[in-house]
């Protein structure tokens, strides 16, 4: 058919020219048309045919499919059904239950909703009589209050205000007596606790304890020494003088038995230490290479100790931080620590000592769980201001805590530097630590000792201090100045008033002396009660 339709299209394009043929192509065109529709409706026909056969059997494969589920599934299903009415028939029975005891519930609560009520009328009518009391109370109170003070001849107020003082004064007492037990049972278990502490840090120190003493002063060690200097004696000192900023006073006719004296006066230990060492240096030269002492050659030996000190020092304060492996320690703090190497306080050598408290403060703080490096850190540099309170006015803690302020330190280790004599008061436990180091290293047997002028001038201060407070009868200073026993009056003094006494007298010696270490302050009130019997005849 296809080939037809193009030889026909062919025949008609060669005979497109004649209308007659034109129509001869509708005519066989249209005939086309029909038996293609015929054809496609035969096509159809068989394809609506071969469907339905196709769905018969696929309806029929549906059924076989049901039927074979069915019998699978079909004594799974009368045993699920059969326990579905055994699940009804024991929810029915259960829901009986629950009815019935809602119901007994019900009339219980009922009844109790009655006795309520009843209960409730009772208070009521209980409540009416109590009011009633209450009211018979009261007047009878108003009644026998302007009898009592009609037989009293007293005011109400005086009396309100006697019995409110009498009250007032029974609970200060009992106040005063549970705070004494409170407190003393504080101390016994903070005292156990803090020397446990402190024993076991001591224990724990193995590094040796500073025993160096400072020289005071120099002198010649031969007469041939002497007489070498004295031979130039005002330019020799003159040129001493100007280098090391010291004041030196050599006597030109001295005694003969104290021809060896040499003073050297001045506030910087650093300086006194440089004369000191010129001085040595000076005399070995004269005992070793036996000749006069030549101006220039002075000069220069004074210029390369002084070199040498300051190249010391600096070791020194390296040394320090190096030893308690301290880090970002500020070169000029670390040139101040090194120069406290000359610096000594109650002779113990304060380079050492603050070592000792870093090493102390970093302990304590392990054992209460703070921060050791810093606690360690603030306990050596808490004296730093003993190297510079010759030439600043204040309290070394404040000097101390100042100059630090300004070279990075943290605020924490500023102020417990500030506050280790409490010129400001200590807040934190850093603060604390480092109050308590220091009086360890101070505080040892041998650490410091006193002249016999500055323990007398201690021993008069606390006795005056004491002799202050009414009361007192007498003083001692026991323990080398570490207690002051003060004896006081019984019939003046009582109990609560003791323990007052001695906070304050122990308040007083904080702000009024200055001392190493700590002192005990120890109130004794004795009360002694004697009676006799009366005489008798023995024949009786």
């Amino acid at each position: 058919m296809n080939f037809s339709l193009v030889a026909l299209y062919f025949i008609v394009g060669l005979v497109a020219g004649s209308g007659l043929l034109f129509l001869l192509f509708l005519l066989v065109r249209n005939q086309i048309i029909k038996e293609a529709q015929e054809e496609a409706q035969e096509i159809l026909t068989e394809a609506k045919t071969r469907f339905d056969e196709e769905e018969q059997e696929r309806q029929e494969r549906i059924q076989e499919i049901e039927v074979e589920a069915w019998s699978n599934v079909e004594e799974a299903h009368m045993a699920m059904e059969a326990k579905c009415e055994d699940l009804e028939l024991q929810v029915g029975h259960k829901k009986t239950l629950a009815e019935e005891k809602y119901k007994t519930l019900r009339a219980s609560l009922m009844l109790k909703e009655t006795e309520l009520r009843d209960s409730s009328i009772k208070l009521n009518t209980l409540q009416t009589d109590i009011n009633k009391h209450i009211d018979a109370k009261k007047k009878l109170e108003e009644q026998l209050k302007a009898a009592l003070l009609e037989k009293t001849q007293a005011v109400a107020e005086e009396v309100v205000a006697d019995l409110k003082h009498r009250l007032i004064e029974n609970a200060s007492t009992d106040y005063k007596k549970n705070a004494e037990l409170a407190e003393e049972e504080l101390k016994e278990f903070s005292e156990q606790r803090a020397k446990k502490i402190i024993a076991l840090c001591i224990e724990r120190f193995q590094k040796e304890m500073s025993t160096e003493r400072g020289i005071a002063a120099s002198y010649f060690p031969t007469e041939e020494a002497r007489a070498a200097f004295c031979q130039n004696l005002k330019e020799n000192v003159a040129m001493i003088q100007s280098v090391s900023g010291c004041d030196i006073y050599i006597e030109e006719n001295p005694d003969p038995e104290r021809w060896d004296n040499i003073q050297i006066v001045g506030y910087d230990p650093v300086r006194r230490e440089l004369t000191r060492r010129i001085f040595d240096r000076i005399f070995r030269d004269i005992e070793k290479h036996k000749r006069k002492i030549v101006p220039q050659d002075l000069k220069k030996t004074c210029e390369n100790i002084k070199t040498e000190l300051l190249n010391q020092i600096k070791r020194d304060g390296d040394l320090i931080c190096k030893e308690l492996g301290l880090q970002n320690v500020n070169p000029e703090i670390r040139q101040v620590m090194g120069s406290l190497r000359f610096r000594y306080s109650y002779t113990q050598n304060q380079y050492f000592h603050c070592a000792e408290v870093g090493w102390f403060a970093s302990l304590l703080s392990a054992e209460i769980g703070g921060e050791v490096k810093k606690s360690k850190r603030a306990g050596m540099l808490h004296d730093l201001g003993k190297a510079l309170d010759h030439e600043l006015d204040g309290s070394h803690a404040v000097i101390g805590a100042d100059f630090i302020s300004t070279r990075g330190e943290a605020e924490d280790v500023i102020y417990a530097v500030r506050a280790h004599h409490h010129d400001v008061t200590p807040t934190n436990y850093m603060d604390f630590l480092v109050i308590a180091a220091d009086a360890i290293s101070g505080g040892r047997p041998g650490a410091r000792r006193s002249t016999v002028e500055t323990y007398t001038q201690k021993v008069s201060g606390l006795q005056e201090i004491s002799k202050r407070y009414n009361g007192v009868t007498d003083v001692f200073v026991l323990n080398g100045g570490r207690e002051c026993r003060v004896l006081v009056n019984s019939r003046i003094v009582d109990d609560n008033n003791a323990l007052k006494i001695a906070q304050q007298i122990a308040k007083t010696i904080e702000d009024e002396m200055q001392y190493p270490g700590q002192i005990k302050v120890v109130v004794v009130r004795e009360s002694i009660t004697t009676e006799s019997t009366q005489g008798r005849n023995k024949d009786r």
